[in-house]
């Protein structure tokens, strides 16, 4: 029984490092085909970051989209964005409205 488990120790040894070494071989020759690095301009203290519109974001199965100040903005995922409200209307989808508050029946 000893015996078995050692064979399967070494054939699964032997698999791992055929494995590493295609691998390290494949990699290797890719190393003479790699693309010289980007240099990156670091971003100066002084800098002003740009600032990008809030997005709107729509639900394409009710047809509503919701703007920053809706209080389903942040929950919903939306699977429909745009720049504006004017292009969300031009699309056909409707705004927000906020839900009417139904009045608790007093109890006698």
């Amino acid at each position: 029984m000893l015996g078995f488990f050692i064979q399967m120790f070494l054939l699964c040894a032997g698999a791992f490092l055929a494995g590493v070494l295609l691998t390290w071989l494949t990699m290797r020759s890719r190393t003479g085909d790699a693309v010289a690095p980007v240099a990156v301009r670091p971003l100066s203290i002084m800098e002003e970051p740009v600032v990008v519109p809030p997005a709107i974001k729509a639900n394409s199965r009710t047809m509503m989209f919701h703007t920053p100040e809706s209080p389903y903005y942040r929950r919903m995922k939306g699977d429909a964005f745009f720049h504006s409200p004017e292009d969300a209307r031009r699309a056909g989808y409707t705004m927000w409205t906020p839900r009417p508050r139904v009045p608790v029946a007093s109890l006698p």
